[in-house]
């Protein structure tokens, strides 16, 4: 009986001293497991900035973010034009963003809660955090930074609750029902995504990770980082020559060229802006993926301005090809890499305070909206926009 007693105060004492650090059953099994270091997971209960845990090479981690940039870019475009099909379940002609934002918050939730496979590589380096692994921000930074877009994500809002779309709504006063039944799918979705993300890396650090940890050496990783940063470097220097040699009437190009190099540029200013995080008047807030969300979702707002606005005869307000492929690359490419969902769901997950969970969600949600109902809205509602 007191053996009893004994082992069900020492398992009390373990879950009080698991809530008050914060970490999970796992994620302490894990740092006991690997010795002789002291793993410390990343685990924001405020938001760290990028300079708070140092790179092995700050060169290797910039070719890195615009690699993983280029498929992430690539993604979010290819499967945004795949959503776009008659009767489809979300309908939205210009392809929805949904699924796009779904697949990014999974993959980050994922690379952000795989503790044995980050802990395993790190066992053999003299590195003690994940977020020191090159590889870690190439995947959360590179391409699901890239990947996912509050931007568009915005504009998606909008023409839905605007009725600018191919398909009207019956009334005007289902405008109202559409703002809401978008807005609840466009953030919860992602959302939702995070969670089933986090469940699957423990799916995956239990089944996967166990078979292949001899494969997964920091030696082996080091190889991978070099290889791909060398590949994507020779994408971006390739897409720049089709870029400037295409035709114009080029599917590639009128589509994809542009844009994935914009949205290289992006990504990298992205990354750079990320170290204001932690830097503002609170520890906590994450300000430097605050501006770029912001930054991105003002420019959008002009660019589809341009794109869609109807003159006062009726006709478009830009209709070269050439001006609105640029304009098409900057507001796909440069805003919908800059501005990025996955992070955002992320941070806003990870603040564990409702207090600073709903402070960040409507700081962020009300400017964004603010920018597109004052500068195309008010466009809109007095000239016209085409229907997409």
């Amino acid at each position: 009986m007191s053996d009893m007693l004994n082992s069900e105060t020492i398992n009390t004492n373990t879950e009080s001293n698991l809530s008050s650090t914060g970490q999970t059953v796992q994620e302490k099994l894990i740092e006991n497991e690997v010795t002789p270091f002291q793993i410390e997971f990343w685990k924001p209960k405020n938001i760290m900035s990028v300079e708070d845990t140092p790179f092995s090479n700050r060169l290797l981690v910039f070719l890195l973010v615009i690699a993983y940039s280029v498929p992430g870019n690539l993604a979010r475009i290819s499967l945004q034009k795949l959503t776009n099909y008659e009767n489809s379940y979300i309908n939205y002609s210009g392809g929805t963003v949904v699924w796009i934002n779904f697949s990014a918050c999974f993959v980050l939730s994922w690379c952000n809660n795989s503790v044995r496979f980050w802990a395993t590589i790190l066992e053999g380096s003299n590195k003690t955090n994940m977020k020191q692994i090159a590889l870690h921000t190439a995947i959360s930074t590179g391409f699901c930074g890239s990947f996912s877009t509050i931007s568009s994500a915005l504009i998606e809002i909008f023409f839905k609750t605007t009725d600018i779309v191919e398909f009207p709504l019956p009334h005007k006063g289902y405008r109202v029902t559409e703002f809401f039944a978008v807005t609840l799918i466009t953030f919860g979705i992602p959302l939702f995504g995070h969670i089933l993300g986090s469940h699957f890396a423990l799916f995956f650090d239990t089944i996967i990770v166990t078979r292949i940890s001899k494969l997964l050496t920091y030696q082996n990783i080091r190889i991978v980082e070099l290889t791909t940063a060398f590949i994507g470097l020779s994408a971006v220097i390739a897409d720049l020559v089709l870029t400037c040699t295409l035709s114009i009437n080029t599917w590639y190009k009128a589509e994809y060229s542009f844009s994935i190099l914009a949205g290289s540029i992006a990504a990298l200013l992205r990354f750079q802006l990320s170290r204001l995080n932690g830097r503002g008047i609170r520890s906590w807030f994450p300000l430097g993926t605050l501006s770029v969300n912001l930054a991105g979702c003002l420019l959008i707002t002009i660019f589809e301005l341009l794109l869609h606005a109807l003159n006062s005869n009726g006709d478009l307000l830009i209709s070269n090809k050439v001006h609105r492929m640029i304009l098409n690359g900057f507001s796909v490419g440069f805003c919908g890499s800059l501005t990025t969902m996955s992070t955002f769901i992320n941070e806003l997950y990870n603040l564990n305070n409702p207090k600073y969970q709903q402070i960040y969600f409507w700081v962020t949600f009300l400017p964004i909206l603010s920018f597109a109902l004052i500068i195309d809205g008010s466009y809109e509602w007095t000239k016209g926009f085409q229907h997409v």
